[in-house]
């Protein structure tokens, strides 16, 4: 969780992390943004003065029902499924107390999560290893873990841009939460292809369960947003490359214009060719990546090698500079 994350910010985490109307084609790989009401340039630079450089999802919280039931904060999110499928919450302590609902078991194997301002846990099933007889829908689910109570509840389906198949079963794969507008950005692989990237970025309101605004024709594991001098921007880790995008983001969170790329992992010194699977912003506005060997299979996805990637923000040129990489 937040509580952990910062306390650790400079050190090795292991195994523990806790994602219209009209289309307009952009580009030559075919990205799309839903349509939407579009800001003046000097509203957009309005905009860019007031935001406060940093990471977006610090007023995200700690639920109260771990707390309830015995343990003693700080404690973090479990989802390495090493004993058996599911969410756990442990303390972050040596031998620290264990918390697992069985509802959270009965959900399965889940992967990515993101928490907002009141607590509440929101993640997704994803696919380990087999499908289990599983119907290939629940990847493009979302779900709901109640802030006081702890149980958990269909939040809503995201439409995916075509149909999974046994080629590639994975639906959500990234969540990132914006305290500014109360909302979260989903990555969806659902309906990519070898020979087809047709991967939608959602833009949700967590109050309506609205979706605001969708990018489509892009496959992203990773997703984090930042407030940087020139504006905030959403950054994605792509699942075919180990290359680093961002697509700057209005007033209102919507997308604006087509991702742009940032940087390769691959180029990195003692960098590898991982996807990034977590992008997370921590305190002292570091990037922190946890990058993957991804290919949409399930087997090799199941225990693959994992590489953490530091980057520091530089205010002054407004980019990302490269600190260090390691093995997990």
């Amino acid at each position: 969780m937040s509580s952990k994350q910062e306390h650790n910010q400079n050190k090795e985490i292991k195994n523990i992390w806790w994602i219209l109307p009209s289309m307009l084609i952009i580009g030559f790989l075919g990205w799309q943004v839903s349509s939407s009401t579009q800001v003046s340039p000097q509203e957009a630079q309005k905009f860019k003065k007031t935001l406060q450089v940093g990471r977006v999802d610090a007023c995200a919280k700690n639920p109260s029902f771990p707390t309830k039931s015995g343990l003693k904060p700080p404690f973090f999110i479990d989802l390495r499924q090493a004993d058996g499928p599911g969410l756990k919450i442990i303390e972050a302590r040596k031998n620290g107390k264990v918390l697992q609902n069985k509802d959270w078991s009965k959900a399965g194997t889940l992967g990515p999560y993101t928490l907002d301002k009141n607590g509440v846990i929101y993640t997704a099933p994803i696919p380990f290893v087999n499908l289990r007889d599983r119907p290939m829908s629940i990847y493009n689910q979302i779900l709901k873990i109640d802030e006081r109570t702890g149980e958990m509840d269909d939040f809503m389906h995201l439409p995916p841009a075509a149909e999974p198949t046994q080629e590639n079963a994975y639906g959500i794969v990234g969540m990132s939460y914006d305290c500014s507008n109360h909302s979260i950005y989903v990555s969806s692989l659902a309906g990519s292809g070898a020979e087809s990237e047709v991967g939608r970025i959602f833009h949700i309101d967590l109050a309506t369960k609205k979706i605001l605004h969708q990018l489509d024709g892009f496959d992203a594991l990773g997703l984090g947003v930042f407030n940087m001098k020139s504006g905030k921007k959403l950054f994605l880790g792509h699942a075919r490359s180990p290359e680093i995008f961002s697509i700057d983001l209005d007033e209102k969170g919507d997308f604006v214009g087509k991702p742009k790329f940032e940087f390769s992992l691959a180029a990195m010194e003692g960098g590898s060719y991982d996807n990034a699977h977590r992008i997370r912003f921590l305190r002292d506005n570091i990037m922190k990546i946890k990058g993957i060997e991804f290919s949409f299979s399930l087997i090799a996805a199941s225990d693959p090698q994992r590489n953490i990637y530091l980057f520091d923000y530089d205010s002054v040129g407004d980019k990302w500079k490269f600190r260090e990489a390691h093995p997990q």
